[in-house]
């Protein structure tokens, strides 16, 4: 499948490439990209001022904004096939700090979290990806069309707090 790419750190190395279909180990949700958005901080990995791949990877999937729909779900999850879907950015550090134990990874103090297309876990920017159900936000049918813009909207939120 298609994914768009950079190696991180090294300029003009954005690349629209082939990678390995995502492994059901990376959770029981398959879903399949509709959208994604590119914004500065895109704009600033791609330009190698910072980014870090997956580890034993060298390239970094990019696209943090997403929307898509699930083609794939356990039963029980609360997901169903055709639901849309955003997936979660930043994933809490594996040893909480106060902000992640409390569920406020985006707060996080110590620095130790990873974030989809920027940080330590490939983005969304790819044909389709797989996640934990507790990784992604669904959303209603009608919000199709502005989906792909709650990751963004979710900063500004977090600015008013």
């Amino acid at each position: 499948m298609r994914a768009l790419t950079v190696i991180p750190g090294k300029k003009e190395s954005l690349l629209l490439r082939e990678v390995a279909e995502p492994a059901p180990g990376q959770g029981p949700v398959l879903v399949e990209t509709l959208a994604v958005g590119l914004c500065g901080t895109d704009m600033e990995i791609v330009e190698a001022q910072y980014g870090q791949a997956p580890p034993g990877q060298d390239f970094l999937v990019l696209g943090h904004e997403n929307l898509g729909r699930v083609r794939e779900a356990p039963s029980g999850s609360g997901l169903a096939e055709g639901d849309l879907v955003v997936g979660i950015v930043r994933r809490p550090d594996p040893v909480p700090c106060k902000a992640c134990a409390a569920g406020e990874w985006d707060m996080c103090r110590n620095s130790q979290y990873t974030e989809h297309g920027i940080k330590g876990l490939d983005g969304f920017a790819r044909e389709r990806w797989r996640a934990e159900p507790e990784a992604m936000v669904k959303l209603d049918a009608g919000l199709a069309a502005v989906g792909v813009l709650l990751e963004p909207t979710t900063i500004v939120a977090k600015a008013w707090e």
